[in-house]
């Protein structure tokens, strides 16, 4: 099964090219292995999504989406991560430059991905000791 296929789920013929968006559900294994990059700046979003801290910290499974960033002005290729509307963070820049690559194949140039996101972390202990958030999602990228 090529990347494409793993990425939507089954072996598509590519469609016309849009200029509009499509909204694209992206299914991964349940192994939530893709580590979203740059979160560490987006501390204050992630504690709002998953409300006031614990002792344990959190572990929630939420919903994502991917979007595609062009005006980005330290990376045109971009792709941003949302949760809840709240930007948490990025795909690093090999993974975006392949999924970008994977939805322009597919005939979605301008897909706005979604997927399940999974939140750990963000502790806070009683002696004021804080952790932060991290993000992963369940999609099937497999990079070497």
């Amino acid at each position: 099964m090529d990347f494409f296929s793993k990425l939507f789920g089954s072996k598509k013929t590519p469609e016309p090219i849009s200029s509009e968006p499509d909204e694209v559900e992206l299914r991964g294994n349940g192994r939530f292995a893709l580590e979203v990059v740059g979160e560490s700046h987006y501390q204050e979003n992630l504690e709002k999504i998953c409300g006031p801290r614990k002792e344990k910290g959190e572990n929630l499974t939420i919903d994502a989406t991917l979007i595609l960033e062009d005006n980005n002005p330290y990376d045109k290729q971009a792709v941003r991560v949302e949760i809840s509307g709240l930007h948490v963070g990025y795909l690093s820049r090999e993974v975006a430059r392949l999924y970008r690559e994977q939805i322009r194949l597919g005939g979605h140039p301008r897909a706005i991905g979604t997927c399940k996101a999974k939140i750990k972390g963000g502790w806070e202990r009683r002696n004021g000791d804080q952790g932060h958030y991290g993000v992963w999602l369940d999609i099937p990228v497999e990079v070497e």
